[in-house]
């Protein structure tokens, strides 16, 4: 039986949630919002643009398989995504619905917990949020940089990430600028960058980050017949449901902390997102590595060959490479050929001698070694890796800030630079994921339980002393020179610091679309329509109809898909049809042979209400793998956007999507806000000496319909397109007989067998909503056009055999 991995084909969850950014460039950009208005309708412009896990994941593939074929960075594989969340305050703007999900909230339920926020209530009279999670004295929320109630109340977090810095900052600085056009105030920029070269991909303390991310079910392949991904040994498959709303979950998840049956059908799809600044105190970190590791000599619990290296990967876990401990205890350095860096378990070490208790490992994923006490019989059982399943996170996180170095001149190099970790993290459940782990695990002295009188203490790597959740005392086990056992206590004072906090959620992308109409649960224009049934309304004998579209079928010279109103039919032009350059004058030729259906009809199509024009893609005609590329331009809400689509080269013409909605301004050769109509081929650039594809692209402006000469290059790239004048674009009334009179162009056909036709190129030109008329264009570098037929009415395109 196939393995089902439809979640790589969603077009509705967020793409960093499962799929994942993976960019060397972040920013999470703080806004907040001015008028109810303008934040719709900015949420509404931005639905589109947001990557969907489909997107993302594809890109993702086609990177590993150029990095995988060649062993280096494809750099010229590159992409920007975007990402959007809301804080509860933020959803209640959009809403103007003061008791949110006041009416599904229960005490210490995740719903509860969100509407909070990091620095709310646990339990009435009892401490704070912020407390519990470690955050007191020099991290308390007062001296948070955004989030907590001392700061500007947040509303939405736009992520922004990108492989090339300039990408980047080119993007930020628009999304900025749409964001003060709909009365936006920008709070807070939250960066991130990956390290390189000798930190690739560690953080700040020098330690590889990020090496045990769950697998998805759904989305990652299983190894058959065991619990982990396939080549991915160790790696567990964790349903989609611990990270994603309304999706199965594991079995031994607390439906009350998660509010399975009390969370609205809106958050479907959705995710809880932790962001948290942490900020890093390297020399303080060493510093203290090195005293504790004094210390332990001086008692002689350690070898005396220990270095501040070796004891630091036993507080982590983890050496520095990301090796673990637990499969390399050396004194100094890790082993070489130890084996993967997540096929290892803990059970063979119960009591800590060679990854500690307290490690950063064990405390945030105890895997097979967690011991507890049955509360019926008292005795210390081991704890199934089910249980741990249900504390899982995606941790999306991406250190800020220069590496240290002292010797460096530059100040943001040394001990006062800003440098730290960008936490994010994904989950279905804030209370018995994050939080859990944060507060139960983490900051708990006593866990895990029953080893008195020596408590393991906290994760000295991320918590240490803090006031009024832990004195920093942590427990060392080893073995005495005699042999015996023997515990060291340490101390370790935190040199995490957070310095911002926020709890948001990511919605899918209907539910955006939802939110801009200022209610979560509205309908969408789509599914209105959708309600009004399937019948199709046939145009009565002798109506004509706007035509939006012409495609030919693939494979054949006398098919064709009309795109009119809503509905595609497949019609077929006739010998005589062709003799004669006209249209339903000949009995046999010019008729309707099938009415497909509504434009959802075509799985590519679903969503798409207005359509546009449809664009062959040069490098996929066909494809490699047989299907036929186009690229469908689309109104949504008023705006214009764009996606790419496959065709199947035979019967039954199965279509389906590539990728989700994207903003025209990633077509550089059309002028922005410029509404785009039609395409004509350039009849001697198909293609043209150098390669490309040339094509006069018509768009609507406020003065008019435009044309311009623009190319495409056929380079297996996206979207390599250029303007090929870089004069000003012409009106329509300059392009000369051909158009004589025509106001608005809305789609050209060629003409089948009169590609060159003494030494010139048919098309049909249907135009000004009703009309159609035959023109050529000279196969030379002027490209004189002539008219060959007088208007027609569009009719005859749509008439019934």
């Amino acid at each position: 039986m196939a393995t089902d991995l439809s979640l790589r084909q969603d077009p509705e969850i967020q793409g960093d949630i499962i799929a994942g950014f993976k960019k060397d460039h972040v920013r999470l950009l703080l806004l907040q919002f001015g008028g109810v208005d303008g934040a719709r309708a900015w949420v509404g412009g931005l639905a589109p643009q947001i990557a969907t896990t489909r997107r993302v994941a594809e890109f993702n593939a086609k990177y590993s398989a150029a990095l995988n074929s060649t062993g280096d960075n494809p750099r010229s594989l590159k992409a920007t995504w975007l990402g959007l969340s809301f804080t509860y305050e933020g959803l209640q703007f959009l809403t103007t619905d003061e008791k949110l999900l006041t009416e599904e909230a229960r005490t210490g339920d995740t719903l509860d917990a969100f509407i909070q926020g990091p620095d709310g209530r646990l339990v009435p009279d009892g401490p704070s949020r912020a407390t519990a999670l470690g955050d007191t004295d020099d991290s308390a929320p007062q001296h948070w940089e955004f989030g907590g109630g001392f700061n500007p109340g947040v509303h939405a977090v736009l992520t922004v990430a990108a492989d090339d810095v300039a990408d980047l900052d080119a993007e930020v600085a628009r999304q900025l600028g749409e964001a003060k056009q709909n009365d936006l105030t920008h709070l807070y920029t939250q960066e991130g960058e990956h390290l390189h070269d000798d930190a690739e991909g560690k953080e700040h303390f020098g330690f590889v980050d990020g090496t045990s991310q769950p697998a998805v079910e759904g989305f990652d392949e299983p190894e058959p017949d065991t619990p982990f991904a396939k080549g991915k040994p160790g790696t567990r498959m964790i349903p989609a449901g611990e990270f994603v709303i309304g999706l199965p979950g594991a079995p031994k998840h607390d439906p009350e902390t998660a509010a399975t049956a009390r969370m609205p059908a809106w958050m479907g799809k959705g995710s809880f997102q932790v962001i948290r600044r942490l900020e890093q105190d390297v020399p303080g970190w060493w510093s203290q590595i090195d005293t504790q590791l004094r210390r332990l000599k001086d008692l002689k619990a350690v070898d005396k060959d220990m270095t501040r290296h070796g004891l630091a990967a036993r507080v982590v876990g983890r050496w520095r490479d990301g090796t673990p401990v637990a499969l390399s205890n050396a004194v100094d350095r890790p082993q070489a050929g130890v084996g993967a860096r997540n096929d290892f378990g803990f059970k063979d070490d119960p009591d800590g001698l060679k990854t500690p208790l307290f490690s950063h490992l064990r405390k945030t994923n105890p895997r097979d070694g967690l011991i507890d006490f049955d509360e019926k019989t008292g005795r210390p059982e081991l704890v199934g890796e089910e249980f741990m399943d249900i504390r899982r996170i995606m941790r999306r996180g991406i250190p800020y800030g220069l590496p240290f170095d002292p010797m460096s001149a530059n100040p943001d190099c040394g001990p006062d630079g800003k440098r730290g970790l960008t936490f994010v993290c994904y989950q279905a459940d804030l209370v018995s994921q994050f939080e859990f782990i944060q507060v139960r695990w983490i900051n708990d002295s006593n866990f895990p339980k029953g080893r008195d009188p020596h408590e393991p203490g906290p994760d000295p790597m991320v918590s240490g002393e803090l006031k009024e959740v832990s004195d920093g005392r942590v427990s060392y086990e080893c073995t005495a020179p005699s042999g015996e056992r023997q515990t060291v206590p340490l101390d370790f004072k935190p040199f995490v610091h957070t310095r911002g906090a926020l709890y948001t959620f990511v919605p899918a992308i209907s539910t955006l679309k939802r939110l801009a109409l200022g209610d979560p649960n509205a309908k969408l224009p789509e599914e209105l329509q959708q309600e009004q049934g399937q019948k199709i309304p046939e145009p009565l004998p002798g109506q004509s109809l706007p035509v939006d579209a012409v495609l030919p079928v693939p494979g054949t010279t006398d098919r064709f898909w009309t795109f009119q109103q809503g509905v595609i039919r497949l019609i077929k032009i006739g010998k005589g049809e062709r003799a004669q350059l006209l249209t339903g004058d000949v009995d046999d030729t010019g008729l309707v042979t099938q009415t497909v259906g509504k434009y959802s009809a075509w799985p590519a199509l679903q969503g798409v209400v207005q359509l546009d024009i449809i664009l062959p893609v040069p490098d996929e005609q066909p494809a490699g793998d047989g299907t036929y590329g186009y690229w469908v331009f689309h109104t949504n809400n008023g705006k214009q956007v764009f996606r790419r689509i496959a065709l199947a080269g035979a019967e039954p013409w199965t279509s389906r999507a590539v990728g989700d909605d994207q903003e025209m301004s990633r077509w550089r050769s059309i002028d922005p806000g410029a509404h785009v109509d039609a395409f004509l081929p350039v009849p001697d650039m198909q293609p043209a000496g150098d390669g490309r594809y040339g094509y006069w692209v018509f768009f609507t402006t406020q003065v008019g319909q435009r044309y311009r000469l623009i190319s495409l290059k056929r380079s297996g790239q996206y979207l390599p397109d250029k303007a090929e004048r870089s004069w000003d674009p012409s009106l329509i009334g300059n392009w000369g007989r051909a158009l004589e009179g025509v106001t608005r162009v809305d789609a050209f056909l060629a003409v089948p067998t009169k590609e060159n036709s003494a030494g010139k190129q048919w098309f049909w030109a249907f135009h000004d909503a009703e009309k159609y008329r035959v023109m050529t264009v000279k196969r030379d570098g002027n490209h004189d056009g002539d008219r060959i037929t007088d208007d027609a009415p569009t009719a005859v395109w749509s008439r019934k055999q």
